[in-house]
């Protein structure tokens, strides 16, 4: 290293950027940091909406339950529907008549 080569460190390197760019640098460095910090804050208020993780699992526990219930639900009623359907062919068949086309 010569003289004039100063190591790689952020102290040099933000020494060299105020040389060079002046209270230019500051100004653009305070914009984008109230840039950054407003936009946290946005972010913060918008997430305080959203429910907790025990929250959330409490809640999609219940969906799935409900959802469990209703697939149970469903197979029973068909099942039933389709023990109704052969005994009402028979009976239609017996009698001779076709309940499926009336009306």
């Amino acid at each position: 290293m010569t003289k004039k080569q100063l190591p790689v460190t952020l102290k040099n390197i933000d020494t060299l950027l105020n040389k060079r760019l002046g209270h230019g640098f500051d100004r653009f460095e305070r914009h984008f940091d109230g840039k950054i910090n407003e936009a946290k804050e946005e972010l913060r208020s918008e997430i305080k909406h959203l429910p907790t993780k025990e929250q959330y699992y409490a809640r999609e526990d219940k969906t799935m339950g409900e959802l469990k219930k209703i697939r149970e639900e469903l197979e029973t009623t068909n099942d039933l529907y389709e023990k109704s359907s052969k005994r009402v062919d028979i009976i239609d068949q017996h009698l001779g008549i076709d309940t499926s086309v009336v009306f």
